[in-house]
């Protein structure tokens, strides 16, 4: 028996160190970085994403709120005394607040500044994907540039590593070989510094996708697609962006909600409706002599917050105003500088190729003797500029359509539709008995929440 207890007790032994070995080498959770990961990982897990969605939430509190001061409600009066078992009612008062002007207007108010918000909550979301989106690519550009001064570290190494084995030999001064090693080090630094700022942008950029500090971050390279409107007129384009714009049809909404304001403070000095049914003394109240009474106040300040709410109608009109010249100057200037950035990628990619060819020929004709070690570092120092020019080009105008996919809502941002007003949800058979099945054989449709709508 002994035997057996000390035979079970080291297969589970066995069994608890092989399942840690397994938990040990398990590897951590990764993601890839490319447009649609961080759009995915952005909707459902950013901050300043979520926080929108928190104040649609509140403001669809506020339309139930507004239209639950429309519904009648019952106003029991005070109790006058206890006589025979029984209380005596004096007063039984029927709110009808459906009947005031203002209550209206201010549930009309709400339900558009719902609209607005709804809207609001897919400004944030398109916001918030493009800046993920431009520090993706400054991330791609920063990478590459790093490549690029490694990469020249290693030149200058082997350029130094060669000067060290000629300066054993006596054959090169000492200053060529110093030169060839500071060169080598500089380059060294610039790799250093750009690994550093490559893992502060992975911080960043990590932070905004809400990911876990055990989650492997790597990344895929991939450039912005080309916007179908870039090839368009600049008026076209501008008539286009003002159709589409999320911000534009908000300010639709928000100028209703101020006009349903100016509407509440018209009405607003009627500030009661309601119908009484009063007790005759020694009977409670009945429904026999009903009558409607309404309470009415006014002061000398109404009509000035009349004025007011319309002054706030006309500075919410010319802020769109403004946001139609803002349209104007943001297409105007993504244009000049898209047609410019590509114009420089062109050029900088040929001077690349053409920087790379000068090196190759120096370095020949320096290890023939026949050129300096200053006319072949300033060679590759050039070429390194070179480069970086071209990935800085090719970031502008990733930049530039990024700005554009946004603006014109095309590319990866079509895909973020924000809350649908037209949500479709399958419809669920309701857990019920057989009797209940026999009165109510259909099924019953299942209404989508507000997160399902939104999200």
């Amino acid at each position: 028996m002994k035997i057996a207890k000390i035979y079970i007790l080291i297969v589970s032994l066995v069994f608890s160190q092989s399942s840690f070995a397994k938990e040990s080498t398990k590897q951590p959770p990764a993601l890839t970085l490319n447009p649609v990961t961080i759009q995915t990982q952005l909707l459902k897990n950013n901050i300043s994403v979520l926080l929108a969605l928190n104040s649609v939430h509140q403001a669809k509190h506020e339309v139930n709120i507004a239209r639950g001061h429309l519904l009648p409600s019952l106003n029991l009066g005070a109790l006058l005394s206890f006589t025979g078992g029984g209380f005596i009612q004096s007063a039984i008062e029927f709110l009808v607040p459906f009947l005031l002007p203002s209550n209206w207007a201010n549930y009309f108010t709400e339900k558009n500044l719902f609209e607005a918000e709804k809207l609001s909550y897919k400004v944030i979301q398109l916001n918030t994907y493009g800046s993920a989106l431009s520090l993706y690519f400054t991330i791609l550009a920063d990478v590459q540039v790093q490549q690029i001064f490694q990469q020249q570290y290693l030149d200058l190494q082997e350029i130094y590593e060669l000067q060290k084995r000629k300066g054993n030999l006596g054959t090169v001064p000492i200053s060529d070989l110093l030169q060839a090693q500071a060169q080598a080090q500089m380059a060294g630094v610039r790799s250093s510094q750009m690994v550093e700022l490559n893992k502060q942008e992975i911080a960043s950029m990590r932070k905004v996708l809400a990911l876990p500090l055990q989650t492997a971050i790597s990344l895929e390279f991939v450039d912005s697609k080309a916007s179908p409107w870039e090839f368009e007129s600049l008026h076209s384009t501008i008539k286009q962006m003002n159709s589409v714009s999320v911000e534009l049809a908000q300010f639709y909404y928000l100028i209703k909600a101020s006009e349903s304001q100016v509407w509440s403070k018209s009405f607003g000095w009627i500030n009661g409706a309601s119908i009484v049914g009063r007790s005759n003394g020694s009977s409670n109240a009945s429904f026999d002599n009903m009558q409607f009474v309404s309470g009415i106040n006014l002061s000398f300040a109404t009509y000035p917050a009349i004025q007011l709410s319309q002054d706030q109608v006309a500075a919410m009109k010319l802020q769109r105003n403004e946001l139609y010249l803002e349209n104007t100057r943001l297409i105007e200037s993504a244009f000049s500088s898209l047609n410019e950035s590509k114009l420089q990628l062109d050029l900088a990619a040929q001077a690349e190729s053409q920087m790379a060819r000068v090196y190759q020929i120096k370095s020949q004709e320096y290890d023939q003797g026949s050129e300096t070690l200053t006319n072949v570092l300033v060679a590759r120092n050039q070429m390194s500029e070179a480069s970086i020019a071209r990935v800085k080009a090719n970031l502008d105008v990733n930049l530039q359509r990024t700005l554009l996919h946004r603006a014109l809502i095309t590319g990866d941002f079509k895909s973020i539709k924000g809350c649908s007003s037209s949500a479709k949800m399958p419809v669920e058979q309701k857990k019920q008995g057989p009797i209940g099945r026999f009165f109510n054989p259909k099924p019953e449709p299942k209404y989508p929440s507000l997160d399902q709508i939104c999200r």
